[in-house]
């Protein structure tokens, strides 16, 4: 009895270090990843938050001075240039989510009604996507340009030898110009999105919605749309994500300019930060595009929920 009790007793002795080796194990590789996000993630967007309710200069104050919620208040009530940037933000990302979702799913749409070079498209689209977004701003400031830019140059042929159009420097279209370049590399993305999703649809459903006498535009409707839900909502998401986070495309071609026309909510937190040094304020800015996104998001998963698609 007492040499069963012993076997026993030393069984589960092994179990706990073996167990204790695991654990230790499993912490060792999860501590670089832990240390990384702690350092920097956790800590930047907690800190953050702290001095958005702060008011605080670097390099002037000697400490942030607690103000509450009255930086926030104050952002929209005497901030005039963080409204401006707020509205030109509401105009690029309606814009850009508008032309990049329905875009990206009527060329995925065609695509997949196609019977041969499907991957050679869905190539071509993505390509895009692996260019910088500094370089695209590049692209778009040379064949945009008033004088040897490629858009005027083809203008200058049909018989208007004296157009000479700055499309970034002209206040009614210098905001449209930077949502073109933006969409034209974000679009591939989204694009091989909806692909997958209409490679998941049975080619059933829409046999039978043929044999039922429905036409293309009904399959669209009723069997494409309902089915590719899950697939919009992923999509839409990123496409808000990257119509609110506009900074490097402005900084390249713009500068906010002209005037204040193309200054973004991210580009202000940024001269805020780096070049006022208010960190308070660019805080403030940062937390209040980041709930932008989060109610933006929570309507659009309203909007895209996943539900089964009616099939009767």
């Amino acid at each position: 009895m007492s040499t069963s009790s012993h076997n026993l007793d030393t069984i589960r002795t092994l179990k706990r270090r073996r167990k204790m080796a695991e654990n230790i194990n499993l912490i060792i590789f999860l501590l670089p990843a832990m240390l990384f996000v702690l350092v920097f993630i956790a800590f930047p967007v907690v800190y953050s938050g702290f001095l958005s309710l702060t008011k605080f200069k670097f390099g002037i104050d000697k400490a942030p001075v607690f103000i509450g919620l009255k930086g926030y208040i104050e952002r929209f009530t005497s901030d005039s240039l963080f409204i401006t940037a707020l509205k030109n933000q509401a105009v690029f990302a309606v814009l850009y989510f508008s032309i990049t979702f329905a875009v990206s799913l009527v060329v995925a749409i065609m695509i997949n009604e196609l019977t041969f070079g499907v991957q050679a498209f869905q190539v071509i689209f993505y390509l895009p996507m692996i260019i910088p977004m500094s370089l695209v701003g590049i692209i778009f400031a040379w064949l945009l340009s008033p004088i040897n830019g490629f858009i005027n140059i083809i203008v200058r042929s049909f018989g208007h030898p004296r157009f000479m159009f700055d499309w970034y420097q002209e206040p009614q279209t210098a905001l449209v110009g930077l949502v073109v370049a933006r969409s034209w590399k974000m679009v591939g993305f989204t694009l091989i999105i909806f692909i997958a999703g209409l490679k998941g649809i049975p080619k059933s459903f829409r046999e039978a919605a043929r044999v039922d006498g429905a036409s293309f535009w009904q399959e669209v409707k009723f069997i494409i749309i309902p089915n590719l839900k899950p697939y919009m909502l992923i999509s839409s998401i990123w496409i808000l994500i990257n119509s609110l986070k506009v900074f490097d495309l402005v900084k390249v071609v713009t500068e906010g300019g002209p005037g204040v026309r193309t200054y973004t909510l991210y580009y202000y937190s940024w001269k805020l930060a780096f070049e006022r040094r208010d960190l308070g304020q660019a805080s403030q800015v940062a937390y209040i595009t980041a709930a932008i996104i989060i109610l933006l998001a929570i309507g659009l998963n309203q909007l895209f929920k996943p539900e089964t698609a009616e099939r009767g």
